[in-house]
């Protein structure tokens, strides 16, 4: 069993009140019954419970990278408190005596070791592809994006200023109807449109923003038609896996589908810069996203998770993380720019002064070049609309009632406010983090004002990583 820390069980944990309530089962003496197996794998022991019989949780460390908890109780978190509340007592009262482990215990450890064959064999087995039903689900997507293209034209024709409340009602049957096409995400896309209308912002920031939905959603859909007819001919049918059409069109990659694809590296380490968890209204989902720097390749990453908000409590919300994280299998997802990419199994070390010293020699010193490589990214329809960027900065201050970072030839990039809010901690910063610092930003273009902004998300000076980013 690997060294438990609390950090490391606080990771582990589905969100911050299971943290707080395992905690609060050891400060309450609730465990009647604290046990390990001989070889250190198993933990488990009885929990007082609300009724007369306790709960029974249990850790199972027979895979290390993998653990498994299990526990009596009805929760639909995993890990439960109870289990959560067992390894802090390890913590605090560790080593537990031994003892064999339960009957049960052996026996779920049976039924996975026999699930865990099963699924090396299917990864291994070649992945067969139906034709017919891929065909017709694509012959289905150019029917769905037909109908997207009749509701776009419609409303480029008659003008943003015309869409009233009962154009926003088809434009919302035209979206649940999408769900039919299999353009699940052209499906969330057109709900976001018809959200902006619900946000009660200035009609500028409408008008904007409705202009670029509405560019965003005609150039999928143009892209999209022409892809999947080329697709079509193709006696393989296999998939675009260098952009992002797919995905645009909705469809979720699956892990086999990647590493099929070779959307793999291998030996992988990683240092967040930044981590940030957000609410889609549109979308009624949370998105935890963190931004990763790959020590190996010297690239920027980042990765998702999404958990919808009816289900939000039931499921493991990411966290923040300060170490170094290694990988054996680094999964890359097909897009354009910052890629997103998954990671399975991993371990923590610490971040050493070899770590920081790669970042120096990766982080951009030529504004104006950067400048130009992002501007020339953001005509690319397809292209993540927020590049993000790791930029070494000779001075950060005011200038003009506005904070800018400058390089060594005076070249300045003005930072501005985005959905982190970043930009209300630089004015609480000590002087001396002002000058020859890095700093990771994520590009913005206003529309309405047709400016290159940056939000900055961390700055890293001294060894030392400061998060902006809420």
């Amino acid at each position: 069993m690997k060294s438990l820390t609390e950090a490391y069980i606080n990771s582990l944990a589905p969100n911050a009140n299971a943290i707080k309530n395992g905690w609060g089962l050891v400060k309450k003496g609730k465990f009647q019954k604290l046990a390990q197996t001989s070889d250190h794998t198993l933990l488990f022991g009885e929990c007082a419970g609300s009724g007369k019989t306790p709960y029974y949780p249990s850790a199972d460390f027979i895979n290390e990278e993998s653990p498994v908890f299990r526990c009596t109780c009805p929760s639909r978190q995993f890990p439960c408190k109870h289990s959560l509340g067992l390894l802090y007592s390890f913590l605090e009262k560790g080593p537990f005596p031994h003892e064999e482990a339960p009957q049960d215990v052996i026996e779920k450890r049976t039924k996975l070791e026999k699930r865990n064959e099963t699924k090396k064999e299917k990864a291994s087995t070649p992945r067969k592809i139906n034709k017919s039903a891929l065909k017709k689900k694509l012959e289905a997507q150019q029917k769905g994006l037909d109908i997207l293209d009749v509701l776009i034209q419609r409303i480029t024709r008659s003008g943003i200023a015309a869409v009233d409340a009962k154009l926003l009602k088809e434009i919302e049957q035209t979206a649940k109807e999408l769900g039919n096409y299999y353009l699940k995400e052209l499906q969330q896309t057109l709900r976001e449109f018809t959200y902006i209308w619900k946000e009660k912002v200035d009609e500028q920031t409408l008008y904007n923003e409705a202009f670029s939905q509405l560019t965003s959603l005609y150039t999928v859909c143009k892209k999209g038609k022409k892809h999947l007819s080329e697709r079509l001919q193709r006696e393989d049918l296999y998939p675009d896996t260098t952009t992002s059409i797919e995905e645009k069109l909705g469809h979720a990659w699956q892990l086999s589908e990647l590493r099929e694809f070779n959307r793999t590296e291998r030996d992988v380490e990683l240092l967040q810069l930044s981590f940030s968890c957000r609410l889609q209204p549109a979308r009624k989902e949370y998105i935890d996203e963190g931004i990763w720097v790959s020590l190996n390749e010297k690239q920027l990453y980042y990765t998702r998770n999404y958990r919808p908000v009816r289900a939000a409590k039931m499921m493991k919300a990411e966290d923040s993380i300060s170490a170094v994280l290694q990988t054996n299998e680094l999964v890359i997802y097909p897009g354009e720019g910052n890629l997103r990419v998954r990671f399975d199994d991993y371990q923590l070390r610490e971040v050493k002064k070899d770590d920081w010293n790669k970042l120096e020699l990766m982080a951009e010193t030529d504004f104006a070049m950067v400048i130009k490589k992002v501007k020339q990214q953001l005509k690319d329809p397809l292209h993540n609309k927020h590049p993000l960027s790791l930029l070494r900065y000779k001075q950060m201050g005011v200038v003009n009632g506005a904070w800018n970072i400058e390089d060594e030839n005076g070249q300045r990039i003005t930072l501005s406010h985005g959905e982190h809010h970043s930009l209300n901690s630089l004015s609480l910063l000590q002087s001396t983090l002002r000058e020859n610092g890095m700093m990771l930003v994520e590009f913005q273009h206003d529309l309405a004002t047709g400016k290159l902004t940056a939000q900055p998300l961390s700055l890293i000076r001294n060894e030392k990583l400061i998060r902006l980013a809420i």
